[in-house]
């Protein structure tokens, strides 16, 4: 019997000794094949963040290029409608054959740097620029007819008046929608 118990015994601490050392190995092999797959996963997403990283690189220099174009025609775009405001006022204190030549030409120049902006401006823009444009036509048109009424002998000075009463409508127009102009690509440019 004691024989039993002692080979019973060896069984025992032989198994026991392998299954410690089975463990062990398995702990081991575990450990390393959870290294190799945290790395592979640390590696692939590494990747991920570096392709979203390029994309949005990508897209803060198109909207920096953007920004900057759009930015360079609202401020072309501001200059030639405050030059033609400017000769807009000259052609209203003075109705002459010479300054109209002068608005109209700059009414000419200001319709082409409206069509070069237009890509850059929100549609909301672009129809305050174009309604105000109308006003300045009229303008123009009310000028015109104006002058050619008075190289005429004997123009009725009423009906000259009445002319006058109607540019005025429309310069007060255009005034307002150029303010609300300025306002509106300044709050824009602003973000």
């Amino acid at each position: 019997m004691k024989e039993v118990i002692e080979i019973g015994g060896a069984i025992i601490i032989a198994v026991g000794g392998a299954g410690g050392l089975i463990i062990s190995l398995s702990n081991y092999f575990g450990k390393v094949l959870a290294d190799r797959y945290i790395e592979r996963t640390k590696t692939t997403f590494q990747k991920e963040i570096n392709e979203y990283q390029s994309k949005l690189d990508i897209l803060k220099q198109t909207t920096l290029r953007y920004s900057d174009k759009q930015f360079e025609h609202y401020s072309k775009l501001w200059t030639t409608l405050v030059e033609l405001r400017t000769l807009g006022d000259e052609l209203w204190n003075s109705a002459t054959s010479q300054n109209l030549a002068k608005f109209s030409k700059q009414l000419k120049l200001t319709k082409t740097e409206i069509e070069k902006s237009a890509i850059f401006l929100e549609d909301d823009y672009y129809k305050e620029i174009m309604a105000t444009l109308k006003f300045f036509s009229e303008f123009e048109l009310g000028k015109v007819r104006l002058i050619d009424y008075r190289e005429q002998e004997g123009f009725d000075t009423y009906f000259v008046n009445d002319m006058i009463a109607k540019n005025k409508d429309k310069k007060e127009k255009y005034e307002r929608l150029i303010t609300q102009i300025k306002f509106d690509l300044q709050r824009q440019l602003k973000g």
